[in-house]
């Protein structure tokens, strides 16, 4: 299995970004992973996107979200190249800005919960946009393209503000499409499954409890009810234990601050990351720290620990 890190295509540490298209005749490309996030968009041609060891059609105007560590890999199927421009990033890139959008539920929906649920045959996997749509999308990319090879003065200014022009189109084409919660598509058990593993990949995004009942169409009382049947817990309390155990990972393997370390997990307010700290695994993150890696396995039980491979988005 193929691995690419970000040294292989990102442009450095402090502009972790890349963006180019490629034109792809009879050849395949092999299924393989990355560590950053990967958005796709067919100019031109159709294929087959094998995602996850499922196989997909894709064709002229599709736009998808590759979201880090997933298995994936393209092979042509038409008589015509495919022309595709893949947009590499880590999340960091753009942090600010994500968690603005993190409070606009369309661009939740396509970004963050998308990519969880394309496996099912009853949910389209990717975002089909009209002639028009993929022109005004084939420009803008052109134009992002043309700043990251010229690299003129504040480019990278130019690269991220038309970033956020593309991610905010696609996430409107989206609302427009999409209006059916989760709950209208599949049982109430795997819509809990769903959150508990959104969770686990999104535990530093600040998202609004309000947008979770929204996804699942469900009230706040009927999901509050639901999930905590579930999971035996409330969401918050899922989240926190999975953003405290990610804080253990980062305390045993970083030399971060433990501010740093707090706000990176989700926490703003470092007295409620201490508070929360303690009252889950009995000790305050400098304990644990002096305590060593031995003490993470005794705090939680497996399905609740992250790997730090795992990107946010």
């Amino acid at each position: 299995m193929i691995y690419y890190t970000k040294e292989h295509f990102l442009e450095s540490p402090d502009f972790p970004f890349h963006i180019a298209p490629y034109k792809f005749r009879t050849n395949a490309i092999a299924p393989h992973k990355h560590e950053f996030i990967e958005c796709v968009f067919v100019a031109e041609g159709e294929g087959e996107h094998i995602y996850r060891g499922e196989t997909y059609p894709i064709a002229r105007g599709d736009f998808f979200v590759i979201e880090p560590q997933a298995e994936h890999g393209y092979r042509v199927t038409g008589s015509v190249p495919m022309v595709v421009y893949n947009i590499l990033f880590l999340p960091e890139l753009l942090e600010t800005e994500l968690r603005q959008l993190s409070q606009v539920t369309p661009f939740i929906r396509f970004f963050y919960l998308e990519p969880m649920i394309r496996v099912s045959s009853e949910f389209q996997y990717h975002l089909k946009l009209t002639v028009n749509e993929g022109l005004e999308t084939t420009f803008l990319l052109d134009r992002i393209v043309g700043e990251y090879r010229k690299k003129d003065l504040g480019y990278r200014l130019c690269v991220k503000a038309m970033l956020m022009e593309l991610f905010i189109s696609l996430s409107r084409w989206y609302e427009k499409r999409v209006s059916e919660p989760l709950s209208a598509v599949r049982d109430e058990k795997s819509v809990m499954a769903w959150v508990c593993e959104f969770a686990k990949l999104h535990y530093a995004q600040p998202i609004m409890m309000e947008q979770i009942y929204q996804m699942c169409g469900m009230s706040a009382a009927a999901f509050t009810a639901k999930f905590k049947q579930y999971a035996g817990k409330t969401f918050m309390e899922y989240r926190n234990e999975v953003r405290i155990g990610m804080a253990c990972e980062l305390l045993c393997n970083s030399s971060d601050k433990i501010i740093h370390i707090s706000q990176e997990v989700g926490f703003n307010d470092l007295s409620h990351f201490n508070k929360a700290f303690k009252q889950l695994t009995g000790k305050t993150p400098g304990q644990f720290r002096s305590g060593g890696s031995d003490l993470r396995e005794q705090v939680f039980p497996p399905q609740l620990l992250i790997a730090p491979s795992h990107q946010k988005m």
